[in-house]
């Protein structure tokens, strides 16, 4: 496994807009039991690893974080992409019609990339006679809907794909939980991040192959310019503060401090969600019901409240996300919580960039919220769930997760790729992001009812509480009444 540093620059920035634009997913701790019995898996636990009997084609989900295209997984769909990606001038010359074989270290594309994906899925799956339909049904709220129309309508692929939707499909009973076998190699050789989110009253009902968790980026040219040793990961909550209130006063109106995107979006619940999770809060209790206004919840609030200061007006909570991001690639604002695509981003920008885990606050523990994860789920009625779930064991294959791990996008979830010399050398930015998809990992919960509207509820809670001197925990109080209302209703 040899590091992709050769990538070209913008190779990278097209592959990590794509993974950025991801929202988030996940629900820690369900105790919601679905409606529908977890034995539904014994038919399908029975035979999942085996060879399917007779030929079997599954329909299948596009990921979004892959641009693999539509169709058939077969000879033909592959040859075309092969002269459509030989006739791309960005591709290394080393890459001939003649050899299109992976070559570990070799420099490639995104394009390239999400062919080496799809002949590896297309193979394995092949010695087991399943082929492959892709199908694109879109991302973000069109996704969930249409998904949500297919359990309906009983017309739903053999694996579908989502991020915040998922946890809600198997709390409801609409996913196949994954059979026993695969569930407990999972556990042993999975990070948790991949698959925990997806965990309903102890069984697994999700996974993705390359999911994000956040970590703390900063500029390194403007923490030296504040006389901040640029090398140096602040420890603490109060020691990041003092550093972002330094290069603020440094930058004189021309840079700022920065630190946390908090718009009352997916966005920003997912960049802030951590802080609340470190600091022992949370957006759900043990039941799964809003837990908005903890004690734990009023001071990382009053904390983003210290943030705030340190960016130009209005932008730490602008309700839409892609200006904050831009101010950290604009050289702008010194200090980011953000997803891993943010150090391949930033090398092909040309910023020397810090990169560590989150700091805790005081009396804090480490955790995190999973983002930009694509969970491939099996439907309960899917037509071929023992072929759904043969695919979904290609998503932790060696191959795949070697190639995830080449890619340097993003950190492989298989231990035995990531828990390696070769690869910690190699690869020491997606290093520290693989450590922190372990411990603690959260995912964004759904609401029992009316999600949308609870959720908006806190979003603007804290948006109010941050741009102005109110009261923090007389707001919370109040979006904490007006959610549990919404969700007796």
């Amino acid at each position: 496994m040899k590091s992709k540093k050769g990538w070209l620059a913008i190779s990278a920035l097209t592959m990590a807009v794509g993974l950025s634009a991801c929202g988030g997913n996940g629900n820690n701790g369900n105790t919601a039991s679905p409606s529908a019995s977890a034995s539904g898996s014994e038919s399908a636990s029975a035979s999942a690893s085996s060879s399917a009997a007779q030929p079997v084609e599954i329909k299948v989900l596009t990921e979004g974080s892959v641009n693999v295209g539509t169709g058939v997984l077969n000879d033909s769909l592959l040859a075309t992409k092969k002269k459509a990606l030989v006739a791309d001038e960005t591709i290394s010359p080393r890459v001939q019609e003649s050899d299109f074989n992976y070559v570990k270290g070799q420099s490639y594309n995104s394009n390239l990339y999400a062919y080496y994906y799809q002949q590896i899925i297309k193979d394995k799956l092949a010695e087991k006679n399943i082929t492959v339909n892709m199908e694109d049904w879109g991302w973000g709220e069109t996704l969930t809907q249409k998904e949500t129309a297919g359990f309906l309508a009983g017309n739903i692929p053999d694996v579908i794909v989502g991020e915040t939707q998922m946890p809600g499909f198997a709390m409801q009973g609409l996913l196949e939980p994954f059979p026993d076998d695969m569930a407990d190699e999972i556990r042993e050789n999975i990070a948790p991040a991949a698959w925990k989110p997806m965990e309903v009253d102890g069984k697994i009902y999700g996974f993705a192959a390359q999911p994000g968790v956040s970590s703390l980026f900063w500029n390194k040219g403007l923490v030296k310019q504040a006389g901040i040793d640029p090398d140096k990961a602040p420890e603490s909550w109060d020691e990041l503060l003092s550093n972002i209130n330094k290069v603020t006063e440094a930058g004189n109106g021309k840079f700022y401090g920065g630190g946390v995107y908090a718009g009352p979006n997916a966005g920003g619940y997912l960049r802030y969600g951590p802080l609340l999770v470190i600091n022992n809060g949370g957006f759900i209790d043990a039941d799964g019901n809003p837990a908005f206004n903890s004690d734990a919840n009023v001071k990382t609030v009053e904390y983003l409240r210290s943030l705030y200061a340190n960016h130009p007006a209005g932008l730490m909570v602008n309700t839409e996300e892609g200006p904050y991001f831009d101010a950290f690639k604009k050289q702008q604002t010194a200090y980011i919580i953000d997803g891993p695509w943010r150090a391949s981003e930033s090398t092909a920008l040309g910023i020397d960039y810090g990169m560590a885990p989150i700091p805790l606050s005081e009396g804090g523990q480490a955790g995190n919220i999973t983002i930009g994860a694509a969970f491939n789920a099996v439907p309960k009625n899917a037509k071929n769930k023992e072929a759904a779930f043969e695919y979904i064991r290609t998503l932790y294959s060696d191959e795949i997760q070697n190639l995830v791990a080449d890619g340097d996008l993003r950190s492989p979830v298989k231990k035995s790729v990531a828990e390696t010399a070769e690869y910690q050398a190699a690869h020491p930015a997606m290093y520290l992001h693989y450590q922190a998809m372990s411990g603690n990992v959260q995912g964004l919960p759904t609401f029992k009812k009316n999600d949308s509207q609870v959720w908006q509820l806190f979003g603007d809670a804290v948006t109010k509480a941050v741009m102005s001197n109110k009261d923090i925990k007389a707001t919370l109080d109040e979006a904490q009444e007006k959610a549990e209302a919404a969700i007796a209703k």
